[in-house]
């Protein structure tokens, strides 16, 4: 029979494979590898219970109870640390086992990977919920120009993952893909209907980040537009208006990659790889799109029946 710290090295071994699988996309395979690192583990759990020091049990409890969780199984997780807090020395060492007994301080890795499982484990689910919804609901008030709207975009959005949580990836880039499902799903209502309604104004100070044009000048859009901070409360609304009116006036493709770049941060590279374009091509659409929201800011603004606001 292999002694404890064999089957432990044993386990470290698959568990680096494991976590190379992962990093390079092949899920089925690193499944594999940290299914094959928890059993090793397991038994290393049965050996220590038989003998060895309680620092030993308690070292080799925390990371099996890790691999769980690599593995999505929060349950066996759960009870092997309901099992280390029976052990004297546990208090010793709770702040090492405060993020396993925790979801919110879980990786993404581990949120999806308990996701993934039927069913789902509602805490992760929660977690993995709390941690995105402000900045997925952020992009979604920003691409409908409406709450309501964004509200019920953000809802399919994660309807969506979810019914497609078994091929989620635990090593993936999850906010990127939540993004891209809520974008793909915001296209497609284009073929139906126009978005209008207020834009979320604490989202105004991203449109600080800059863009690089072609001869070298850098492009910020926030030069372009008018300071709301610096007007009375009734030019403040006039104006908010105004701005939602001047998205809404953008083609969808300049809008969606005017909100990316400026909003939600993404680079014109990043942006031309969705696109499938070029940085320059995705760089020369920003300033398209800041000159069209420039000359319509700079237009007199109408009244009804035709006159101008003075």
């Amino acid at each position: 029979m292999d002694d404890i710290e064999t089957l432990m090295e044993r386990a470290a071994s698959l568990e680096v494979s494991g976590a190379a699988a992962r990093k390079a996309g092949e899920e089925t395979a690193a499944d594999g590898f940290f299914r094959g690192a928890l059993e090793f583990a397991v038994k290393a759990v049965d050996q220590s219970a038989a003998g060895g020091s309680l620092h030993v049990r308690l070292n080799v409890l925390r990371a099996t109870a890790r691999l769980s969780l690599d593995c999505g199984e929060v349950v066996e997780a759960r009870r092997l640390i309901d099992e280390a807090s029976d052990i004297e020395g546990f208090r010793d060492q709770r702040d090492e086992w405060a993020e396993l007994r925790d979801p919110s301080s879980w990786p993404d890795g581990w949120l999806i990977a308990a996701v993934r499982r039927d069913p789902p484990d509602a805490s992760a689910l929660d977690a993995l919920v709390d941690r995105y919804w402000k900045t997925l609901f952020g992009r979604c008030l920003l691409l409908t120009a409406h709450h309501e709207k964004a509200n019920d975009l953000a809802q399919d959005a994660w309807y969506r993952v979810l019914r497609a949580r078994h091929a989620l990836k635990p090593g993936g880039n999850f906010p990127a893909y939540l993004t891209t499902v809520a974008t793909n799903l915001w296209r497609d209502t284009q073929r139906f209907a126009r978005r209008a309604g207020p834009m979320a104004e604490h989202r105004m100070s991203s449109l600080d980040a800059p863009v690089l044009g072609d001869e070298g000048e850098t492009i910020v859009l926030a030069d372009g537009l008018p300071d709301l901070n610096s007007r009375d409360s009734d030019e403040q609304k006039l104006l908010a208006i105004d701005i939602d009116r001047a998205l809404e006036g953008l083609e969808p493709r300049l809008r969606d990659v005017l909100l990316a770049r400026f909003i939600t941060g993404e680079s014109a590279a990043e942006i031309g790889r969705r696109y499938g374009r070029t940085e320059q091509t995705v760089t020369g659409w920003i300033r398209e799109a800041i000159r069209q929201m420039k000359l319509h800011l700079e237009e007199p603004a109408q009244v009804a029946g035709g006159g101008e606001l003075v």
